[in-house]
Formats: C-alpha cells, structure tokens, sequence
C-alpha cells in the first residue's frame, strides 16, 4: 500500500468523531492508569506543593527498574499526587497513543465489519500487548502473590521482565499497521 493512501486512511480514521471520543478516552484512562501502576500518580490528603530534587537533569535518566525511571519532582494538587519523572511520562504518553489509536482503529473498522467482512475482533487484539507494560513494572509484586501457582514459571517471567515493554511497542505499532491496511477505505 502507498504512503499517501495510507495517510488518507489515518486522516479518515482521526476525523471520525465517534472514534476520536472513544481512543482519546482510551489514551486518558491508560495513561492514568499506567502512572498508578508505577506509583507515580496516587490520591492523598494534601494541599499545593511542588519539590524538585537536588541536581534533576542528572538524576532523570537514573533507572529505578526495567523501563521506570525515578521522578525528579513532586507535585501535590489537592489530592492528587504525581511524581514527575520525565521518561516515564514519555514513555507512558508513548504508549498511551498507541493503545489509543489502535482503539480508534477497531472502533472506525467496526462500521465496516458486516460490509467487508473484517472481524473487528482481531482490531481489539491490538491492546492486549499494553497489559504486558503493567505487568513489566510489577512483575516482582504481581508474581509473589502468583509465584505458588506458576511454580518455577514465575522465575523465567522476571527474567523476562525488561523485554516485556519493547515486545508492547512493536505489537501495538505491528496491529496498528495490519488493522490499517485491513480497512476499505481509500
């Protein structure tokens, strides 16, 4: 398929309200929780305040796990608290367009489902890849509790646990393309 029909397909699709509405509510409520998966969103009692740490910009690339860097500000806003660590807002904000735009995709592609025969079900596969990302940052956590259960499975998923992120970014940006190309449209 050539560029610009490609490009006509994603203006179409980015045009659509009804899809727009859906995948930008998606990106919100992902990037929301992605940040709460991290701890660096979470809801206390507080007022106003902001803290900046000592020396920022030598600390914002400091690695805190695989893929969670540490926050080199607080901002407190009533109740809500948000450490403010540059690449991870990148990265969650990164991920947050891909599951939201693979969202539009599917929800764009199921007007044509009966007419084209696509099977919108494969569209929606396109998110599964984004709950690795929770997991990648929790996977320590998140196999204690199942570690009884995955018996020595739990071992070989932590060692997996830096690859988890990547392998969500091609898989989301692979279904994009394919569930792209699916559609009729021109």
């Amino acid at each position: 398929m050539n560029k610009k029909k490609w490009l006509n397909k994603i203006r179409k699709i980015l045009r659509d309200p009804r899809a727009r509405i859906v995948g930008i509510a998606v990106m919100v409520l992902y990037y929301i929780v992605y940040l709460i998966s991290i701890d660096h969103l979470f809801f206390q009692q507080g007022s106003f305040e902001v803290f900046v740490v000592e020396s920022p910009l030598t600390r914002m690339f400091a690695l805190r796990a695989p893929f969670v860097w540490e926050p080199v500000a607080a901002v407190t806003l009533w109740e809500v608290r948000i450490f403010i660590a540059p690449m991870n807002l990148l990265l969650g904000g990164i991920l947050a367009i891909l599951v939201g735009v693979n969202i539009m995709v599917a929800v764009f592609g199921y007007r044509f489902r009966k007419m084209c025969r696509i099977d919108t079900r494969y569209g929606l596969l396109g998110i599964l890849p984004s709950f690795l990302t929770g997991f990648a940052c929790c996977a320590p956590t998140f196999l204690i509790a199942l570690a009884p259960a995955l018996g020595s499975f739990a071992v070989y998923f932590i060692s997996l646990q830096p690859f988890l992120i990547p392998a969500s970014i091609v898989l989301l940006v692979g279904a994009f393309s394919w569930s792209v190309k699916q559609l009729p449209i021109g």
